[in-house]
């Protein structure tokens, strides 16, 4: 047990080391005519689908919800030039998790290690396919992981801490991400910070997927990162783009095509991941957001929590605030 929590731990900690950054592909780029009207359609019928700061009016408090991305990129140097001036007139700052309540992570999976680890006498290889176990014996190999320690975590553990992410541009500044320049900026003004969740949230999200589709997207993950598929940019030039919510829409889209899936299993398997990472816990951020009292305020979280139908825009135009797409670089 101690050995899992170790590893658990220096994982957080240290981040994945196959995130260095690479000059990736925007799929985007590479779309068929008849995709890309797919993708118009989808990004107009979705609310708030564009837009990475908005201004959120009610009564005498106005709201700057800014879009984040919580990985490093030259380009953010140039985003925090134009927002530097409206966090220093701020009365408070929130973010999705503070760095000091991050903290605290190695006591949420000391304290509620039934959240991390499959229930007691499971493994994963008899959760998986023997097809999906077969290419995740393989990547985990590649990876150089324990696999005595693996065989007793969860899915959803495994492809948070083992999987890598997309890729990032070269460049300065690699390493940290706009919400981490954001609180630096914010505590060396002395302005107050504040969370809108506890480091367990994002973990409880992730462990209220029934175990059946964590091993799914886990099998789906690891073939996916063994196939031939590009190294995918799209996510962080959808960013800049100030539409990421297209990443998100093409993803299954795109997986389809690498992996034995099909598009349809992919969409549902998707859409069940972000109805608890995002529309759950957005849903949980209104009850702190109600409570704040601050004039002038910022919130600073991921750009994919503002779309969609359970996305903090709409969320905030259904408390009766009036919403205003402010410039972002």
């Amino acid at each position: 047990m101690i050995r899992i929590f170790a590893f658990l731990f220096a994982v957080l900690v240290s981040g994945h080391s196959a995130n260095a950054a690479c000059r990736g592909t925007d799929l985007r780029d590479h779309l068929p005519p008849s995709e890309k009207a797919w993708l118009a359609q989808q990004m107009a019928a979705t609310p708030y689908s564009v837009g990475n700061h908005w201004v959120a009016r009610k009564g005498s408090q106005t709201l700057h919800i800014i879009g984040t991305m919580h990985n490093g990129d030259s380009r953010m140097a140039r985003v925090m030039r134009r927002l530097r001036p409206i966090i220093a007139q701020a009365d408070a700052v929130y973010f999705e998790v503070t760095r000091t309540e991050m903290g605290k992570v190695k006591d949420q999976i000391q304290q509620r290690p039934e959240a991390f680890l499959l229930p007691p006498g499971r493994r994963l290889q008899q959760l998986m396919s023997p097809q999906g176990w077969e290419q995740f014996e393989l990547f985990a190999a590649m990876s150089n992981a324990d696999m005595e320690t693996i065989q007793k975590m969860q899915p959803w553990a495994l492809s948070l801490f083992l999987i890598p992410g997309g890729c990032r541009p070269f460049g300065f500044g690699l390493k940290r991400g706009l919400d981490d320049r954001i609180e630096r900026y914010a505590a060396r003004k002395g302005i107050p910070i504040g969370g809108l969740e506890t480091a367990g949230t994002g973990f409880s999200a992730l462990a209220r997927m029934p175990l059946r589709d964590q091993v799914r997207m886990l099998e789906n993950e690891v073939a996916f990162v063994l196939s031939d598929a590009p190294e995918n940019a799209t996510a962080v030039e959808a960013y800049f783009d100030e539409s990421v919510w297209q990443a998100f829409l093409l993803e299954p889209r795109l997986a389809g095509q690498f992996i034995d899936v099909s598009t349809k299993e992919l969409t549902r398997l998707d859409r069940a991941f972000y109805s608890n990472m995002l529309g759950w816990r957005n849903k949980l951020w209104m009850k702190t957001i109600r409570q704040i009292k601050g004039e002038r305020v910022v919130i600073a979280v991921g750009a994919a929590h503002l779309p969609g139908n359970d996305g903090v825009m709409n969320l905030l135009k259904r408390q009766g605030y009036s919403l205003e797409r402010a410039a972002f670089q």
